[in-house]
């Protein structure tokens, strides 16, 4: 899972820098970005997993618990599968990203 998360990382950053460049989202989104991968990697994977589940009930409003439920389903995933879902979170997210910054 772990090589399959570096992969995701590097085609996220690609994807930020790409936004950058096309003037879709501030610059300093992809030095967050990074910084936050360096971040989790220096966060033992417990306390990263459960920051993950918090992060995840506050954005989509749901309990706690049905955060993790969620997120264990998609790690369960095949990793093809399971590398979809999370680009398909993260183009979600970059869209956010893209309407903020539009304002």
């Amino acid at each position: 899972m772990a090589e399959s998360f570096e992969a995701f990382e590097v085609w996220l950053l690609r994807r930020v820098a790409q936004a950058v460049e096309d003037g879709e989202v501030p610059g300093d989104l992809l030095a967050g970005l990074t910084a936050e991968f360096e971040a989790a990697r220096a966060t033992p994977q417990e306390v990263s997993h459960v920051a993950a589940v918090r992060q995840i009930a506050e954005i989509a409003g749901v309990e706690t618990q049905k955060a993790a439920e969620v997120l264990a389903t998609i790690e369960a995933q095949p990793t093809v599968t399971r590398e979809l879902l999370m680009r398909r979170i993260a183009e979600a997210w970059l869209e956010g990203q893209r309407k903020v910054y539009r304002q």
